[in-house]
């Protein structure tokens, strides 16, 4: 099978690495990418231009991973408001300005109540009235502003792969701020649960107009009354993608990426197991062609290489893109899950190594609250 992956951020490279591995044609789009678009089966993106998802159109070349309605969302917080509070996701009390300037009467009230401001993906926390005024000149004018009362509660993700058609089931429990700590936890969700039924599953309708194939993240504020979502990201995300695919049972990487591509099930085999993923970085320049060693067989189908290169020695790093692989493990606890990951990031090393030390500490604390609460 031919695909074609497109890649800015890497992600999409570290799914490269795995499909190659099964033996399939990977085609990377930086030469001869209109025609590759017209002799791939499908193509996976981290990012794309109008110009590739036009061609793809014509061709009827479904896009994994990437979406031109979608990246208006991902790029602009009023924008992703205004059409999901429409759709009925449930966000905190929200008011829409025309400019900052609207917000002088939240200034002038003296409130004790605590805010959120954004403007495109800038966001102010204005947790005093000094930073309410501040925010307001550091916005520019002529603009429009979302202002969100700040809630109480505990940050989680919920994640979700959509086929273009519906969702595919199980979606996934997600420790927050993955990408920011460089480690992600997480677990299948198969029953019924109110962190999906106001938050991911009301965009269906909307993502099956758009045509969009791929994961879908939404970054929730939960408490034990209530459920709100703080923003919502279309796309490949690292390290969840990683984790989430060494969840697949039974199923090679292309077979579940071929069943999203042309929406034809939806529902796969998923192991019910703690799944972990952490990315690991250089901290060091200039490392092109350093050896990565301790790379075999049987780790081997633990990694997504990005930011790296095979050649007859064997992996080394490429400079290409960071981190410069992403290690993912699963466990029946997530002591076990964090336990094989660490040991496979040690076996697998390069100079000026790079990740989250105390991935269980750091995250176990989400997965104690779920437990807690029975009708999550």
């Amino acid at each position: 099978m031919k695909i074609l992956v497109i890649s800015d951020s890497g992600i999409a490279l570290g799914l490269a690495h795995r499909l190659t591995q099964e033996g399939h044609e990977v085609v990377f789009g930086k030469s001869n990418m209109m025609r590759s678009i017209q002799e791939c089966k499908f193509i996976i993106a981290d990012s794309c231009s109008d110009s590739v998802y036009n061609r793809a159109k014509t061709y009827n070349k479904p896009i994994i991973g990437c979406n031109p309605f979608a990246d208006q969302l991902n790029a602009d917080a009023i924008k992703e408001y205004d059409l999901c509070s429409r759709l009925g996701v449930e966000y905190p009390n929200s008011e829409l300005y025309d400019d900052a300037t609207g917000l002088q009467p939240r200034l002038l009230e003296g409130s004790a109540k605590r805010y959120y401001i954004k403007h495109k993906r800038r966001v102010f926390r204005c947790t005093k009235p000094e930073w309410l005024a501040w925010a307001m000149y550091e916005l520019p004018p002529d603009q429009r502003v979302l202002l969100q009362e700040e809630v109480l509660g505990d940050d989680l993700s919920v994640i979700g792969w959509f086929n273009g058609l519906s969702w595919v089931e199980p979606f996934f429990f997600s420790s927050p701020y993955a990408s920011r700590i460089g480690g992600v936890s997480m677990l299948a969700q198969k029953k019924p649960s109110r962190l999906t039924e106001k938050t991911l599953k009301p965009l269906e309708k909307w993502l099956k107009i758009v045509d969009y194939r791929g994961p879908v993240t939404a970054n929730l504020i939960v408490n034990q009354k209530n459920v709100y979502v703080k923003s919502i990201n279309i796309g490949l995300t690292a390290p969840c993608v990683f984790a989430m695919i060494e969840g697949l049972k039974r199923m090679p990487l292309s077979d579940f990426l071929n069943m999203l591509a042309f929406g034809s099930d939806t529902d796969v085999s998923t192991s019910l197991d703690y799944l972990v993923g952490i990315s690991v970085s250089s901290i060091d320049a200039d490392m092109r062609g350093a050896p990565i060693l301790g790379v075999e067989n049987g780790n081997l189908d633990h990694l997504f290489f990005q930011g790296a290169y095979k050649d007859g020695a064997g992996y080394a790093v490429s400079e290409d893109c960071d981190p410069v692989y992403t290690a993912v493990a699963h466990g029946r606890d997530l002591t076990e899950a964090a336990r094989r990951v660490y040991r496979t990031i040690g076996e697998v090393q390069f100079p000026g190594m790079s990740f989250i030390t105390n991935l269980h500490g750091q995250t176990s604390t989400t997965f104690n609250k779920l437990r807690g609460w029975s009708d999550i």
